[in-house]
């Protein structure tokens, strides 16, 4: 089946991120893109859609509405997204339809992308960002300003391609937000943290969404010792000018990064600044996934290594 998945807005390197590790695991190509979607072709797509984050819709594509019978004859709804200039479609798809308008409660979405070659689709799925965050993270046990979204942390897991069943280890797991993301997905996470305080928060969160508490308290080092996860994801917690255990930043992470090179797994982080993208490369060939603004001084680059 060939899907077109739209990009919510500022999102379109990360969300594409999140199509090639889904695909990687559940199977497919991408087809084709633009600006503005993907089209990409899967023989599971309900599992892909079912995980995607940052994707504003996602639809099965048309190729002709002529010879499509599974949309005609039906109550349905035609909506567009129009490249100013181009002439509306909405007519068109309509009287192809055989069927009848129903805006309120249609047995079938048309949209149409039209932009500068149209695409048909049938919307199978559409909502916003905020329908995936859990309401109980409001009222989770321990919060820290620094705690990754929610919503990038399971983007993240999805972008490292890891199978439901399968684990993963986020060596700074601070308040746990990794973990229970990666739990509500049916994904075991593990977690290391230095600071007893954040291992204690970070399992009571865990806990709080009845998930295993998973944080153990140690050294990052420790992770090497993990032997049956299939991949690393995290956010380390190290920002410009830290200097934490009595030791530079920089020291800090060479030492990560000489060990993570050392693991033959999946590999997705963040970083905060270009100087520790360039001494990531020393170590292990990365890719820069996007580069995400957290606020006016702060950046987070995405970056996955195999």
């Amino acid at each position: 089946m060939d899907l077109l998945s739209e990009f919510v807005g500022g999102f379109q390197d990360f969300s594409r991120g999140e199509i090639e590790g889904l695909l990687s695991i559940y199977g497919g190509v991408i087809k084709e893109e633009t600006g503005s979607y993907i089209i990409f072709n899967s023989e599971k797509p309900y599992q892909i859609i079912n995980r995607l984050t940052f994707s504003k819709r996602i639809g099965r594509v048309i190729y002709g509405l002529d010879s499509e019978n599974s949309v005609k004859g039906k109550r349905f709804a035609v909506r567009e997204k129009k490249a100013k200039g181009n002439e509306s479609l909405i007519d068109y798809a309509a009287r192809k339809m055989n069927g009848k308008v129903d805006l309120e409660n249609p047995e079938i979405t048309i949209y149409i992308y039209n932009m500068e070659i149209p695409v048909f689709t049938e919307l199978l799925y559409e909502r916003k960002m905020k329908d995936l965050l859990d309401s109980r993270y409001r009222k989770r046990p321990m919060n820290h300003p620094s705690s990754i979204s929610p919503l990038i942390a399971r983007g993240m897991i999805n972008i490292a391609g890891i199978k439901e069943d399968n684990s993963f280890l986020d060596p700074f797991a601070g308040t746990g937000t990794l973990l229970i993301e990666g739990f509500r997905m049916g994904i075991k996470g593990y977690g290391i943290d230095k600071n007893i305080k954040m291992v204690k928060g970070g399992n009571e969160n865990l806990k709080f969404f009845s998930f295993p508490p998973n944080i153990v308290q140690g050294d990052f080092s420790s992770m090497v010792n993990f032997k049956d996860i299939s991949a690393i994801v995290t956010d380390p917690p190290y920002g410009r000018g830290s200097k934490i255990f009595s030791q530079s930043r920089m020291s800090l992470y060479e030492r990560f990064f000489s060990l993570l090179a050392e693991m033959p797994i999946k590999k997705v982080f963040c970083l905060p600044d270009e100087e520790l993208v360039n001494l990531a490369e020393n170590f292990m060939k990365v890719n820069i996934v996007d580069r995400l603004r957290v606020h006016s001084s702060l950046t987070r680059y995405v970056i996955k290594s195999a």
